[in-house]
């Protein structure tokens, strides 16, 4: 529905600037990361679900909650939620809000999973 159109300096294409914000950070955090990874769900195997990112150390999703105000998008959000935490994944929510605030939560947040940013 939305392209992918917004560049990250680690070359990856995004498809917001709060993407590309979030991918930036943990680019150059030195982080590695993957965008819309796709995620098994043990407790309904053929459910669909890409993440936002994927960190391989912490085994941790990100979740960039970004359309506050589109009723199918809060249905969908509610799903994803209510998968993770059905199958115990390990995930940080993001809303609008926090990208101004980025450098300040996200060491807090990824703390929680064993991941030390510079």
């Amino acid at each position: 529905k939305w392209p992918r159109e917004h560049q990250c300096d680690d070359g990856h294409y995004v498809r917001s600037l709060s993407e590309m914000i979030i991918d930036n950070y943990l680019y150059h955090k030195g982080l590695v990361h993957a965008y819309e990874k796709s995620v098994f769900m043990n407790s309904n195997p053929d459910a669909v679900v890409l993440s936002d990112f994927y960190l391989p150390q912490g085994d941790v999703y990100i979740e960039f909650w970004g359309l506050e105000d589109d009723e199918k998008y809060q249905k969908r959000k509610e799903q994803k939620i209510k998968l993770y935490d059905e199958n115990k994944i390990n995930r940080i929510d993001l809303t609008e809000k926090d990208i101004k605030r980025l450098n300040d939560i996200m060491p807090k947040l990824l703390a929680k999973f064993n991941i030390n940013v510079k």
